[in-house]
C-alpha cells in the first residue's frame, strides 16, 4: 500500500464543508478528572479514569493546519486546568515542505508515523490535517465537535496499562535519560517516548500560510518507539540544537502493534 499525501484545502476547498462549532464549545467541555490516583495508576481499586492519547499530523505549509492546530491548543489548555489525564502531541509532518515553505518543526519521523496508521487503516493516502485519538479513531483535524466526543469517548474507556516516568538530565543537556516503567498489560506492545516542546512559534514568509505567526502546543522534537520487553528501562531523547530543554516535557504511551490502539500514558510535569 502506497500512501499518496494531499493538503484538505487543495484536495477540496473549503474541507470537505466541515462545519466548526463555535470556538468556546471546547473551553465549555467537562472533562471528569482523575480520582484517586498516583503516577497514572489507581490506588485503592479506584476507578481508572481513561486517557485520551491526541496526536495531531499538521504542517505550516498546509493552510489547513491553523485552524487545527488551535483545535489541539484548546484541547492541550482544557486539559491543562481539568488535569484529566488527555496527552496532546503535535507532529509536523515534511511531505508539503516543497510547497514553499519548510516547516522548522517538521520530521520525516511524524511522516512515517502518519504513514503507519494509514497502512493499519487501510487508506491509500495520508492527509493534512489529521487527528487520531487513541491511535484507532481518525478524522479532520479541525473538527473540533468530533475531538470533542473521541476524547471524551476516550476518557470513558478503562486503560489497561499504566507508566510512570522519570527523567534524568542535566541542566541545558539536549539528551535527556527518561527512566519509564510499565505495569499492567504491555506484552507484545511498544512503548512510544516523545520530548515535546511548549510553545513553538514563528513567522511564515512563503508559502500557503505567508505572512502569519503560527504558534503551536506540544510539538514532537525528538520521538522514539521501542519494545515494551521489560517492565522498567532507559531511553535517550536527543533534542534538536534549536530547542531549549526547558521548553520541554516527555509523553510515553504504550501503544499495541498491530491495532495501534494505545493502552496507557503518562507525562513527566
Amino acid at each position: 500500500m502506497r500512501a499518496i499525501p494531499f493538503c484538505i484545502v487543495c484536495f477540496c476547498a473549503g474541507c470537505w464543508g466541515v462545519v466548526l462549532p463555535s470556538p468556546q464549545s471546547f473551553a465549555q467541555t467537562e472533562f471528569t478528572e482523575p480520582t484517586d490516583e498516583t503516577d497514572g495508576k489507581p490506588a485503592n481499586n479506584a476507578s481508572p479514569s481513561g486517557i485520551a492519547v491526541v496526536e495531531l499530523f499538521t504542517s505550516q505549509g498546509c493552510s489547513s493546519c491553523p485552524s487545527a492546530d488551535r483545535v489541539l491548543q484548546q484541547i492541550a489548555s482544557v486539559a491543562s486546568k481539568g488535569k484529566p489525564r488527555v496527552y496532546a502531541l503535535s507532529f509536523h509532518v515534511d511531505y508539503w515542505n516543497r510547497l514553499g515553505w519548510e516547516d522548522p518543526y517538521s520530521s520525516p519521523v511524524s511522516t512515517r508515523r502518519q504513514k503507519q496508521y494509514a497502512v493499519s487503516m487501510r487508506s491509500n493516502r495520508i492527509y493534512t490535517p489529521q487527528m487520531i485519538v487513541n491511535g484507532t479513531e481518525q478524522f479532520l483535524g479541525s473538527d473540533r465537535a468530533h475531538a470533542h466526543r473521541a476524547v471524551v469517548g476516550a476518557l470513558a474507556e478503562k486503560p489497561t496499562s499504566y507508566v510512570t516516568l522519570e527523567v534524568a538530565s542535566q541542566a541545558n543537556d539536549r539528551n535527556l535519560q527518561v527512566k519509564y516503567q510499565i505495569t499492567g498489560q504491555y506484552d507484545g506492545c511498544l512503548l512510544q517516548v516523545a520530548a515535546i516542546q511548549t510553545p513553538a512559534a514563528n513567522a511564515i514568509p512563503r508559502g500557503e500560510n505567508a505572512g502569519r505567526t503560527l504558534t503551536h502546543v506540544n510539538v514532537v522534537r525528538a520521538f522514539e518507539s521501542i519494545p515494551a520487553t521489560a517492565s522498567t528501562g532507559t531511553v535517550e531523547l536527543s533534542l534538536p540544537d534549536d530547542v531549549e530543554p526547558s521548553t520541554t516535557r516527555v509523553i510515553a504511551y504504550v501503544q499495541n502493534p498491530k491495532t495501534l490502539a494505545i493502552t496507557g500514558a503518562n507525562t513527566t510535569n
